[in-house]
């Protein structure tokens, strides 16, 4: 249960990525797109949807779910061990002597104290992939961003997945300019 609850934090906590569809899952086509006004000044971008299609995205997505899954692998096999020696506990401490109870009992104590670490490891090493992989794709991001607004002769992006956009005309979204910026200037 403990290794469950783990899993599940770490995942909510540290993946920063939309999933990529699975091999053999084509993802959903994107929408139709309209065409720029030209005489737009403002336009909006969803950074998460750039994250998510781009080709550097995907990448970084791919990376931290492959740590992700490994560290979750290595604590599963920890947890197996942990398990099985309190079960041993459990079904043979009437039989067992006071020396040997003990000596178990301080191997769970181990054992237990070991997810801990190997999890807080885990978490800090899948964080620390995470933020190291952020400011690279930010690093892209920016020169890409500055590349399309100047090419759509645009005063203002915005971001529409921070909350601060309601509504837009779809037309002024230049979501997937940027992915193909970003893609092509890899």
């Amino acid at each position: 249960m403990k290794l469950l609850s783990v899993v599940a934090t770490a995942i909510v906590t540290l993946v920063m990525f939309m999933p990529v569809p699975a091999a053999g899952q084509d993802p959903a086509p994107p929408p139709a797109r309209l065409p720029f006004p030209p005489d737009a000044r403002a336009a909006y971008v969803d950074l998460a949807r750039v994250a998510a299609e781009s080709t550097d995205g995907i990448a970084a997505n791919q990376q931290v779910e492959q740590l992700s899954q490994d560290k979750i692998a290595q604590l599963e096999g920890r947890n197996l061990e942990l398990q099985a020696a309190q079960q041993k506990l459990q079904q043979n401490a009437s039989v067992m002597s006071a020396e040997a109870q003990l000596q178990l009992q301080q191997e769970i104590q181990r054992l237990d104290l070991e997810v801990q670490r190997m999890t807080q490891d885990a978490e800090a090493e899948v964080g620390q992939l995470q933020q190291t992989l952020q400011l690279e794709f930010q690093a892209r991001l920016v020169p890409a961003i500055n590349r399309v607004a100047a090419a759509r002769g645009v005063q203002f992006i915005f971001n529409a997945g921070e909350g601060g956009l309601i509504w837009a005309d779809p037309a002024l979204d230049i979501s997937a300019d940027i992915i193909a910026d970003l893609n092509q200037n890899r």
